[in-house]
């Protein structure tokens, strides 16, 4: 059986960042292929980021994305999993739709920006947020989770936008670990 899993990091939350490097990590030691998307040093290193800084820079990061993906032969692997962060996860959502694999793609969405969680009803899969996170509100966040409780896989209270919390160094490796527990059963699905 062919896997593949393909990395969609933030803006400056690169693939060598934790929940991506751990993910990415866990995904090769159940035998899926690896791909880590890189956007660009000029997206990596953006500061900006309210919604409407943020749509530009995203569909560059889009554009960028589908040349490096448009010639990758997805017929040939059994599984697909797109692992996304932040803005990573709008990208995913959109690539899904745009290469054609409408319906043959699990989603594992890390902290999604709110122009991602309308995907939610179209995608299959999970995501994480934290109730802390700056660049989402807390509200849209539990409203996500009521609304789409199947696909909730945590919501982490007083986390942040790396679903961690400051001065928790032990508390953020357990949510890590929860994290990917949830990974861990998903890739193991049939």
């Amino acid at each position: 059986m062919k896997k593949l899993a393909i990395i969609f990091p933030g803006v400056g939350y690169t693939c060598a960042k934790p929940l991506l490097y751990y993910t990415a990590s866990l995904a090769a030691d159940k035998d899926y292929e690896i791909i880590r998307l890189d956007y660009g040093q000029d997206i990596h290193s953006f500061r900006g980021r309210t919604p409407l800084e943020l749509e530009p820079v995203t569909s560059l990061a889009l554009k960028r994305t589908i040349r490096q993906l448009e010639d990758l032969t997805f017929e040939k692997y059994d599984r697909i999993i797109f692992i996304s962060k932040s803005i990573g996860t709008v990208i995913a959502c959109e690539a899904e739709s745009i290469l054609g694999l409408r319906g043959k793609v699990r989603h594992f969405l890390l902290t999604p920006i709110p122009a991602a969680i309308p995907y939610l009803k179209k995608v299959n899969g999970v995501y994480f947020s934290g109730t802390a996170d700056p660049y989402i509100p807390e509200k849209t966040v539990r409203q996500a989770a009521r609304l789409y409780p199947e696909k909730t896989g945590g919501v982490f209270e007083r986390c942040n936008h790396s679903l961690e919390k400051q001065g928790d160094t032990m508390g953020n490796i357990q949510n890590l670990q929860k994290v990917l527990e949830c990974l861990e059963w998903m890739l193991e699905q049939e």
